[in-house]
């Protein structure tokens, strides 16, 4: 995990500042408490790291900054995390105007209101009514 490798510390620094059990940070992010305790494992191996959906409950819910347990690269010409599954333009160096063009993507696909009923009636109905909405449809 590039970016959280002393994300064990940082937890357990986390915790102990703030007078946290390993079963509080486990109810702040939705998983067991053994779960919490491998993410703090001192030995590699038996080393695990938390989900995206993980972290950031941890830092909602606790209102800490996201910066405090990931690893940002110090280095000078370093501009924004690596993010899987986005892909940024080489032109494109911030992140908040990228994110404004997925949000304004992510409004074009998401059904507006009367969209959803729609849809939700629609897979609610039997397979004679589908084929009429389907029969209407295609008129």
């Amino acid at each position: 995990m590039k970016y959280l490798n002393s994300f064990n510390k940082q937890l357990r620094f986390f915790r102990d500042a703030h007078r946290l059990s390993s079963g509080d940070i486990a109810e702040l992010c939705n998983v067991d408490v053994s779960v919490v305790k491998s993410w703090e494992a001192d030995a590699e191996q038996s080393r695990t790291y938390p989900s995206l959906e993980n972290l950031l409950d941890l830092c909602f819910k606790s209102g800490s900054s996201l910066e405090y347990f990931i690893d940002i690269p110090k280095d000078e010409n370093f501009k924004q995390l690596e993010l899987p599954g986005l892909q940024f333009a080489i032109d494109e160096s911030d992140l908040a105007e990228t994110l404004n063009k997925l949000d304004k993507e992510l409004e074009k696909i998401i059904p507006v209101e009367q969209e959803a009923e729609l849809l939700k009636r629609f897979r609610k109905s039997n397979e004679q009514n589908r084929e009429l909405i389907m029969q209407l449809i295609n008129k």
